[in-house]
């Protein structure tokens, strides 16, 4: 059974400026850091996209997907600093947040991270691991990563140092389902939208272009099945305790498994995978 951690804040370090939720940095009572979200506009139904990142999570989790661990922040009393807050004015002592915890060293990828040479690319210890989030992301609808933003994309990648070089941990899953504008509407007659996603960006061609196709058809072949199990139970445990702490769209769960227990979707995302290989 999934338990989501709980923590508490203890002092808040900075507002991050983003052009999306703009997450509080906070250190809270395990020692940790954690990038907090919460309400920034007037929507209510946004709050389903704080839902939205847990269930990610778990899924990735499921998948064996490197990703940062998170937890539900609570705001303490005290450690509120409104004279360092600009977006995030919704937020008040005793709110429930979603954290992200800090993955350290790392750096978020960008355009200057592509492979430009063999070397750039070895230097990933897992490159299967970034064909298997484009096909996350066909089969979720991530609608935030890959997406151009004029110039480059918005990856929503971290470049975490390893020994070997650097493992890519995938991050920030708050609009996933087609984001805000299908909350509550999102369902499998709407089949995979292809645009603006990571398989169409500079960095995940770059990287394919130094991958063996073998290796390329066997990872994608990998991973289809493992779309095909049914993720009903993490779905369930996720939401179930999400909906006695945030106001959720009801059947919420059902609606997700619906969704993502497709086979025609799920067909549709091996299919457009696939177009990729005049990369090779």
């Amino acid at each position: 059974m999934v338990v989501i951690p709980k923590v508490s804040t203890e002092f808040l370090v900075e507002e991050i400026k983003t052009s999306g939720h703009s997450p509080l940095k906070f250190i809270c009572d395990d020692g940790q850091t954690y990038y907090c979200k919460y309400l920034v506009d007037f929507n209510p139904n946004e709050i389903n996209c704080l839902a939205y990142e847990i269930v990610a999570h778990y899924l990735l989790k499921a998948l064996s997907i490197p990703t940062p661990d998170v937890a539900l922040v609570e705001i303490a009393q005290g450690t509120l600093d409104k004279t360092k807050i600009k977006v995030n004015r919704r937020a008040n002592e005793g709110t429930i947040c979603f954290g992200s915890k800090s993955v350290e060293p790392s750096n978020e990828v960008s355009d200057f991270e592509v492979c430009n040479t063999k070397r750039d690319y070895t230097s990933i210890v897992n490159p299967k691991d970034i064909v298997k989030i484009a096909m996350f992301d066909l089969w979720i609808n991530n609608v935030d990563r890959g997406r151009f933003i004029d110039p480059g994309f918005n990856y929503n990648l971290l470049s975490v140092a390893h020994a070997n070089g650097r493992k890519i941990m995938a991050f920030d899953h708050a609009f996933i389902f087609g984001g805000v504008n299908q909350i509550g509407i999102f369902n499998p007659a709407m089949g995979v939208e292809r645009y603006d996603k990571l398989h169409l960006s500079d960095f995940y061609r770059s990287c394919m272009a130094y991958m063996d196709y073998t290796t390329f058809v066997e990872t994608v072949d990998n991973f289809i099945p493992l779309l095909q199990v049914s993720h009903q139970s993490v779905i369930d445990d996720v939401v179930g305790q999400l909906a006695g702490i945030w106001n959720i769209m009801p059947n919420l769960a059902q609606s997700i498994h619906h969704y993502l227990h497709n086979e025609a979707r799920i067909a549709s995302v091996r299919e457009t995978i696939m177009t990729t290989n005049d990369i090779f």
